[in-house]
């Protein structure tokens, strides 16, 4: 009789402890920014530059400067000067034709979502978390850049020329719909 309420103990136990490893197993955090934020940012640089007028850059060589308010630095500014490379401008260190400078006024994300349902919320009293219950959910994930070029000369550092602004937007947009669907399956009506 011990031995089975010795086994029962150590079950139970072996059980508890299973349970709490596996609900403390070590998830990797989520990158920061994320992901979609990342896709976001570039989608809109890449949009923002395309629209640039560049048919002057092609014919000299120009020193490029990027600034901007937030973000990695080295990334945009290697992003931006390698965009430009790709287009067919030439980039030196000294002595150019032009020396450009870039800036990104805007650069970023926005988010914002419309729920029809109920929002997740913490039970009162019983402390019990309830899940959001969505009949319809809308997600809106916004990114946007601003980008300006002025064009100096490279001699005298007298701006040449200011493109007007260009601006690239990108979105990604998640949808949760509730549906209730009503079926009927049946072998009633099969004649063997």
């Amino acid at each position: 009789m011990v031995d089975l309420e010795r086994l029962r103990s150590v079950m139970t136990l072996s059980v508890c402890l299973a349970l709490g490893a596996c609900s403390l197993s070590p998830v990797p955090p989520p990158t920061l920014p994320s992901g979609v934020t990342q896709q976001l940012l570039i989608r809109s640089l890449e949009r923002a530059l395309s629209q640039l007028d560049i048919a002057r850059l092609k014919s000299q060589t120009v020193t490029v400067e990027v600034f901007h308010h937030a973000g990695p630095e080295a990334l945009i500014k290697e992003f931006v000067v390698t965009w430009l490379r790709a287009q067919g401008v030439r980039t030196v260190s000294e002595s150019p034709d032009l020396k450009v400078k870039a800036f990104a006024s805007v650069l970023g994300t926005d988010n914002d979502q419309t729920l029809l349902g109920i929002p997740a919320f913490q039970a009162p009293v019983v402390n019990v978390p309830v899940p959001e219950i969505a009949i319809f959910k809308w997600q809106r994930n916004r990114g946007v850049a601003e980008l300006r070029l002025y064009e100096f000369d490279g001699k005298t550092d007298a701006i040449v020329h200011a493109p007007p602004i260009a601006t690239g937007r990108a979105k990604l947009d998640k949808y949760t719909v509730l549906l209730f669907i009503g079926f009927t399956w049946s072998d009633v009506d099969d004649h063997d």
